[in-house]
């Protein structure tokens, strides 16, 4: 019985802190209490000594399991001496122990009583470790997603004001491509505000929509300007962010046009199964147009590259030497990273 209640004293202690002082108490900064509560149950197991009552009670049972069976016939045979020798009992029949036995700390009982509290109370702390790790992992998912979203809101209106711009030309000069370049811009509308909505999409909806894009540029670009276009590789199964790619070739024809000043375009995507390489070339009209563009205009792209293309997986330089705006992106497919 005294072993059974060793156990139950310590299981006790191990779940009342695990469950309530732990976190009703010492998480919510409740210090008095948790302290009035754990000094309480040392003092308990000072003065109960859980685990000498348990092996004195089995010494006891062992003891007496040993003896010979009295002699009932003979009535003048001493019994036998006890471990506390001829010292006089108390009212309860129970000898006298030694007085240092009396006042002897247990030592393996607040041992174990310390034991219990720093095991359950890492328990504790180490589940809370783990909530507040995913909280702060969700916390900043939900914050990419945020900013995510806002760039991309930024993104295609600017992008659909410029094509509609365009369109708005050819239907003032009567131009005979006007109908197809409706349908064009319709096409573009459609991937902007349906397929641009997800992280990433086959790649060949996003060059799709720069043939689009080009070929209404096309129709408003002068003699002065030269374009040199071409898409190479095989791009089945591969994905990419929307919006990227065109993000450059878009600001390529934004900066890179003159109705007076001779200029030229190059634009060049080759895909494979590992990788998505863009090379965009023009000439800089304006050079404080092209400082603005470094530090402004490609902003929300480079953002937006380091939230879907993370850990390296992307690679971007700009150089304006030569008087060239040239940009160079390396973006390893989404399936294969």
């Amino acid at each position: 019985m005294s072993f059974l209640l060793f156990v139950l004293f310590y299981g006790f202690v191990f779940y009342l802190n695990q469950y309530v002082l732990i976190p009703q108490l010492f998480l919510k900064r409740n210090y008095v209490s948790f302290s009035i509560i754990a000094i309480g149950l040392l003092v308990a197991v000072f003065y109960i000594k859980p685990f000498d009552q348990a092996m004195q009670d089995t010494r006891q049972f062992n003891n007496a399991s040993s003896l010979p069976p009295p002699n009932r016939g003979d009535g003048n045979r001493k019994p036998p001496p006890s471990e506390f020798g001829d010292r006089p009992l108390f009212q309860d029949g129970e000898r006298q122990p030694p007085k240092g036995q009396r006042q002897r700390i247990d030592i393996i009982s607040l041992v174990l009583y310390f034991m219990a509290l720093t095991g359950s109370a890492m328990i504790v702390l180490s589940k809370q470790w783990r909530l507040a790790e995913k909280n702060k992992a969700l916390v900043e998912v939900q914050k990419a997603n945020a900013e995510l979203a806002f760039l991309k809101a930024q993104i295609s209106p600017h992008f659909l004001f410029n094509v509609l711009n365009n369109i708005y030309a050819l239907v003032m000069t009567k131009n005979e491509n006007a109908a197809s370049s409706i349908l064009r811009l319709s096409n573009i509308m459609r991937y902007v505000t349906d397929d641009a909505r997800v992280d990433y999409v086959p790649i060949e909806k996003e060059i799709a929509c720069i043939n689009d894009f080009i070929a209404l540029q096309k129709l408003r670009l002068s003699k002065k300007v030269t374009l040199n276009y071409s898409v190479q590789g095989e791009y089945k199964q591969v994905i990419v962010a929307p919006l990227i790619l065109m993000a450059f070739v878009e600001n390529a024809f934004k900066h890179g046009v003159s109705n007076n000043i001779a200029a030229s375009i190059k634009i060049e995507i080759n895909v494979n199964e590992l990788t998505i390489n863009l090379i965009t070339q023009n000439t800089i009209l304006d050079k404080n147009s092209s400082e603005d563009r470094i530090g402004v205009g490609l902003q929300n792209v480079t953002q937006r590259l380091a939230l879907l293309y993370p850990d390296n997986r992307y690679q971007l330089h700009i150089n304006t030497e030569n008087n060239i705006f040239e940009v160079v992106l390396v973006l390893h497919n989404a399936k294969t990273s």
